[in-house]
């Protein structure tokens, strides 16, 4: 199982704790199998307030990989990286095996269709927002709401 978490679209909120997060994705996960990766993507210049330097520390010391994502006047700058770094797990992990995204964007969704037409399982968990785009969840094996 690995694990690719869109941290700056789908940020839990400002008074969770990491290590709980964490542990709720990590149950999650544990029922697809053992997670041999956990990252979590985002720009960290853009995050620099105490909070969101110890929430971050939290991530950190749960064995989450944090991802700098740096903009640099770029766009989509994270959902490019989690995409490559899906393809290279994809190459590295013949199916059967799990991808976890957590992401609530529609560009993801061609990447999430091509890897279930292989015979990945895809839990895709996405934020409590009204707006998902259907064209991603409906290409999930299994959609779980943050």
């Amino acid at each position: 199982v690995a694990i690719f978490w869109d941290y700056e679209n789908c940020s839990p909120p400002l008074n969770s704790q990491g290590h709980g997060i964490v542990n709720g994705i990590r149950r999650i996960a544990h029922v697809f199998g053992y997670v041999t990766s956990f990252k979590a993507y985002f720009d960290m210049s853009s995050q620099s307030s105490p909070k969101s330097v110890g929430f971050r520390s939290d991530l950190q010391s749960s064995g989450v990989s944090i991802i700098d994502c740096p903009h640099n006047g770029r766009k989509e700058v994270v959902d490019k990286m989690i995409l490559v770094d899906m393809i290279a797990f994809a190459v590295d992990n013949p199916s059967p095996a799990t991808v976890i995204l957590i992401a609530g964007d529609r560009d993801y969704a061609y990447a999430v269709s091509t890897l279930r037409l292989r015979q990945y399982n895809v839990v895709l968990i996405v934020p409590p927002a009204p707006n998902i785009p259907q064209s991603l969840e409906s290409q999930a094996s299994v959609v779980v709401d943050w």
